[in-house]
């Protein structure tokens, strides 16, 4: 009993700091989510030895003489274990939102299924790796986040986005613009609309320091497809 409480607290631990990282960052998976996949986790794995006949004191006294646990001893450990890793990735799918060309929550979902990992190696009991994965996993999500505002700064990566009309829509001549003011386009993303007769062109552009957003957007409304322009900072995907 006290070998099992003590992995389900070592797994709500990890939990923990894993989950107030992600708080901090006011992601929808939060402190309480990670601390429930990483406690469960370790239950599940718990639940797997057990019925691989782990911990047979335990279970013999959950049954009387002459009804024997031996048939609970007939289980796979690793059968649970790869299910948990398996059904982890619904639910860090469902932390992955796209807006446009951005993409968020990808860190997120990679944490929940971390999360689980360590909640799986702490109901083990293999609590060396599961901690010293629980150290390299905050210190790329506290370090390494301040390595990339300095490499990748996020305010230069940019998403402009132009609705046209359909009739005198012309991509390259929009293009051609933003050639002009030394803007690198990382990727175009284009719907139109039957109904309305609009086309919605985003673009993710790269833009230069020295670049007059104001006078860029005047440039751009000059073209007779051009009805609406909205240019939005990235924000960091966590």
């Amino acid at each position: 009993m006290q070998v099992i409480t003590i992995r389900i607290l070592a797994a709500f631990a990890a939990g923990f700091l894993l989950g107030l990282e992600r708080q901090f960052h006011r992601q929808p998976a939060g402190l309480k989510t990670v601390i429930l996949i990483c406690v469960g986790s370790s239950l599940l794995m718990i639940v797997s030895l057990m019925m691989a006949g782990a911990f047979p004191e335990m279970i013999l006294g959950m049954f009387s003489r002459s009804n024997p646990a031996n048939d609970f001893y007939t289980g796979d450990p690793g059968r649970i274990a790869a299910q948990v890793v398996s059904g982890i990735g619904f639910l860090g799918a469902g932390a992955i939102i796209r807006q446009g060309l951005n993409i968020k929550g990808l860190t997120t979902a990679a944490t929940i299924w971390l999360a689980a990992a360590i909640g799986l190696s702490c109901g083990a009991g293999e609590y060396f790796p599961a901690f010293v994965t629980l150290a390299v996993a905050l210190c790329t999500l506290i370090v390494m986040e301040k390595i990339e505002e300095k490499v990748f700064p996020a305010k230069k990566i940019k998403t402009l986005c132009v609705i046209c009309s359909k009739t005198d829509f012309n991509l390259e001549e929009i293009q051609n613009i933003l050639q002009e003011n030394k803007i690198i386009v990382n990727n175009i993303d284009m719907t139109r609309s039957k109904s309305s007769g609009r086309v919605k062109v985003f673009f993710q552009i790269h833009t230069p320091e020295s670049l007059d957003t104001e006078a860029f957007c005047g440039e751009l409304e000059k073209n007779p497809s051009v009805l609406k322009i909205e240019i939005t900072s990235n924000e960091k995907a966590h």
